[in-house]
């Protein structure tokens, strides 16, 4: 196929590409076992001591197409009032128009590029997953040199699992997941890819939410999640959703953030840490502050503040001196148990 298209020859080749996904489908990652080794491998050997700088968390995309592999139905989930890739999927006419837009950037068409043209269509966005590197190298930075015990307290897609898996300080990962397909993607994870890794990393799954865990006292080292960011993201329709249990954001983050930091209290021996990633959004722009004065009040004691690398911004180019400022970034805050 050509570099470049007239405008028949553009018209021609949305339609045959159009035509080729009505066959075939969303282009889910489908992949198959011998991929998800390899894939598992590379995440297992990548060095994730580099990956926490000056107190920026870079980001690399390790693993994350393996947690996805686990998790097709979150391209259906709906963030704010924007449209999923999925419902751009289904559109004929947005498809389309997707499809016309990627092919700007040149006639290669892989299913790579239709997921990422979906997830970036105008007035669309696909929920996100923690990096596993990332995960990694925090679990790294804050675990005691001999290992220890972390609680994952919103599971999700498995970017915190993964990164368990890759750093040999966690000797084991306890994590709770209220949404029923999610936490049985992440059983799956657990009993193909901890066998498949070769460690010896206990794992302890509950389908509840964090509000509702009560960890065993004195049993965790680190507490490290992101949670669910009030009703930005729209994770499942069932009752134990942190959101339908609590309707509007004070009392989301009364109910459910307070409630998580209870537990998390309880269950963190002398000395432990808390770590979450939290950050304003849409629905609630104030949910960095409210929740900081929460944690203050409830005792926490802010030790330090590490910057998480997200999405590179719109219009910038990717330079060594400065790196860093190329990126969008959310704060993880770091408490000690006072």
């Amino acid at each position: 196929m050509p570099d470049s298209l007239d405008a028949a020859e553009h018209r021609a080749c949305v339609e045959a590409i159009f035509a080729h996904y009505r066959v075939v489908g969303f282009p889910f990652y489908n992949l198959k076992r011998h991929e998800r080794v390899a894939r598992l491998k590379s995440l297992l050997a990548f060095d994730h001591s580099t990956i926490l700088k000056n107190g920026i968390v870079r980001q690399t995309m390790h693993g994350v197409g393996l947690c996805w592999h686990y998790h097709p139905h979150a391209w259906k989930i709906k963030c704010g009032n924007m449209k999923t890739p999925m419902e751009v999927f289904t559109d004929d006419d947005l498809f389309k128009q997707a499809i016309a837009k990627r092919l700007t950037l040149g006639t290669y068409v892989s299913d790579g590029a239709i997921r990422k043209a979906l997830s970036t269509f105008t007035g669309t966005q696909k929920c996100s997953n923690f990096r596993p590197t990332a995960a990694a190298s925090i679990y790294q930075h804050l675990l005691p040199s001999k290992g220890g015990t972390t609680w994952d307290f919103s599971g999700g897609y498995g970017g915190r699992l993964l990164g368990a898996l890759a750093c040999h300080r966690v000797r084991r990962y306890v994590a709770t997941e209220p949404a029923t397909m999610t936490f049985e993607g992440l059983q799956e994870m657990v009993a193909e890819l901890v066998p498949l890794s070769g460690r010896k990393l206990v794992v302890d799954l509950h389908r509840l939410g964090s509000e509702d865990f009560q960890p065993d006292r004195n049993s965790l080292d680190l507490v490290f999640s992101s949670p669910p960011y009030a009703a930005h993201e729209l994770y499942s329709d069932e009752p134990s959703q942190s959101f339908i249990k609590f309707h509007s954001p004070p009392e989301w983050l009364e109910g459910y953030m307070g409630g998580t930091l209870a537990n998390a209290r309880r269950g963190l021996k002398p000395g432990g840490v808390l770590a979450i990633n939290v950050a304003g959004v849409p629905s609630y722009p104030r949910l960095e502050s409210d929740f900081l004065k929460l944690a203050k009040r409830e005792g926490w004691r802010l030790i330090s503040t590490l910057k998480i690398e997200m999405s590179r911004m719109v219009g910038t180019r990717v330079h060594r001196a400065g790196a860093a400022a190329q990126y969008k970034t959310e704060p993880l805050f770091v408490f000690s148990k006072a």
